[in-house]
């Protein structure tokens, strides 16, 4: 390994003991806490992440005329190339550094358009801004070590490898230097969330809240990617401890409560977990049916949606008023995760992804009714903490016992 030693050396100009420990990650030798238990199994797909991509576009060659460009099609004339954020910087107050959304913007477009309708030029836009982050040691450096700055990491790091994996890492039209390149500065993020997450006390609220579901969907996704089962088996012992932390009602205890935006951190978290859960099913691995008494993600959504139609459902959680964001009256509950936002992003695009794989549960029924009373035109769903454009990867229009119309596509 010495040309990846090399690179990962220059990437991350660490003292020594530290730069020791995250290449060990990087070469698979740190392995889940010794408190995690062992789990037997080996990864059933071996590059596959959200989904298996032969069985995916097979479903997609199924859809009507025109239907499939408009789940998956950019209509993108000219793609953007963004220079690579190297540094992420610290950002006093609510909120993370934003200056890495417009790549991964251009990412989880470019990687649908690429993937879905065998777009050209999107394909060489993707690999075009990969490797130009790869190149320019793109968010290896941290202007603090802190929660919100691995969470913008971990926030970008989430598409990309999705995207990289779906289009670029197998492809023998794209160099072997770029797909090296990108796998390297990938590899070496990844050690870096890693490394993150193993010296978090288990006190920080980091360690066991949305950001721990996050960074542990970035880990089962390179895992399962790169072959890594240590990596899958962190994010496994990760998704195991949401159940156990979850009220017996589906409510998450550090999610709800967030005062006006319990509701908003509740489908936060869920989303993670959702992904972590899809990509351990494309591994051989159920999560779906993980319970504890009845705890379990299907209950998690289930509060969601009655707390949704009833906020007073999560008032006596949310009371606690904790980091709760823009406002402070927790009685009235930021629901605008309901509807696209102006950065184009669709924050339920968790919501294709389970609807996709539970179409006979009232929960996806109710999931497809309450998204269309809000947008009607909700389709396409892309979100960074999905991994992308999940009603390109997963919507059918017969999923569900009610489809919502051709026509709500866009």
């Amino acid at each position: 390994m010495p040309r990846t030693k090399a690179t990962f050396k220059a990437l991350f100009p660490l003292g020594p003991r530290l730069q020791a420990g995250l290449l060990a990650c990087l070469l698979g030798a740190v392995n889940a806490t010794a408190a995690e238990p062992r789990l037997a199994f080996t990864l059933a797909h071996p590059g596959e992440v959200l989904f298996v991509r032969d069985e995916r576009l097979a479903q997609l060659r199924r859809l009507e005329p025109g239907a499939r460009e408009q789940l998956c099609g950019a209509q993108e004339s000219t793609w953007p190339s963004y220079r690579a954020r190297t540094t992420v910087r610290r950002v006093e107050g609510y909120g993370g550094d934003e200056k890495s959304e417009p790549f991964a913007w251009a990412v989880m477009r470019a990687a649908a358009d690429a993937f879905g309708t065998g777009d050209g030029e999107a394909k060489a836009a993707l690999v075009g801004l990969l490797r130009r982050w790869a190149d320019g040691r793109a968010l290896t450096k941290l202007e603090a070590d802190d929660p919100a700055s691995h969470y913008v990491v971990e926030r970008t790091l989430l598409p990309t490898i999705v995207a990289y994996g779906l289009v670029v890492r197998d492809d023998p039209e794209v160099p072997a230097e770029t797909r090296a390149l990108i796998d390297d500065w990938l590899a070496g993020l990844v050690a870096r969330t890693r490394e993150y997450r193993i010296r978090l006390r288990s006190e920080d609220i980091s360690a066991r809240n949305n950001h721990a579901y996050l960074a542990a969907s970035v880990l089962i996704a390179w895992g399962a990617l790169v072959g890594d089962p240590g990596l899958v088996e962190t994010a496994v012992a990760v998704y195991r401890r949401a159940i156990v932390d979850m009220r017996p009602d589906g409510s998450l205890p550090l999610e709800t409560m967030r005062g006006a935006r319990a509701l908003w951190y509740q489908r936060h978290a869920i989303a993670s977990l959702v992904t972590i859960a899809q990509i351990a099913e494309v591994q051989g691995i159920d999560l779906w049916d993980y319970r504890v008494g009845e705890r379990d993600i299907h209950r998690a959504v289930q509060f969601l949606l009655d707390a949704i139609a009833d906020p007073k459902l999560v008032w006596p959680y949310a009371q606690q008023n904790v980091n709760p964001g823009p406002s402070s009256n927790w009685l009235v509950q930021d629901l605008g995760f309901l509807k696209r936002r102006g950065h184009g992003r669709h924050y339920m695009a968790w919501a294709e992804i389970y609807m996709a794989r539970f179409p006979e549960r009232e929960e996806s029924q109710r999931l497809a009714s309450v998204l269309a009373r809000f947008e009607p035109e909700f389709r396409p769903m892309i979100d960074e903490y999905s991994g992308g454009n999940t009603s390109c990867f997963f919507y059918r229009p017969t999923a569900l016992a009610a489809p919502v119309n051709e026509s709500s596509i866009r």
